[in-house]
């Protein structure tokens, strides 16, 4: 059985990992982050975690929020994120990835 945490904690690795991103970021919006936060009382995101894993109807839904470098083409680099993404994930799960662009930093 999958640890959707344990995954996600894995593939915030393999995020950062890729050429031209510079942040990863929650893939909640922020007032949500913040209250959860808040009533776990904790300052940290969903596990530690900042890429999302969850199972819904037999499909995996993995999706990540980057921020990349402005030196490099922004569309290239999300399709490299999908890539390691679904390269990272066990061959055994059907998986759907997003990916969004939510910054382009110099």
């Amino acid at each position: 059985m999958i640890d959707p945490k344990a995954l996600a904690a894995e593939l915030d690795i393999v995020v950062r990992a890729v050429p031209g991103v510079v942040s990863l970021y929650s893939t909640a919006p922020a007032i949500v982050s913040a209250v959860r936060q808040l009533a776990e009382g904790t300052g940290e995101t969903e596990g530690g975690t900042l890429v999302t894993v969850r199972s819904a109807q037999g499909v995996w839904r993995v999706a990540a929020s980057i921020g990349v470098a402005s030196s490099v083409q922004a569309p290239h680099t999300a399709a490299a994120v999908s890539a390691a993404l679904l390269a990272a994930i066990p061959d055994d799960l059907e998986a759907a990835v997003t990916v969004r662009i939510s910054r382009i930093l110099s």
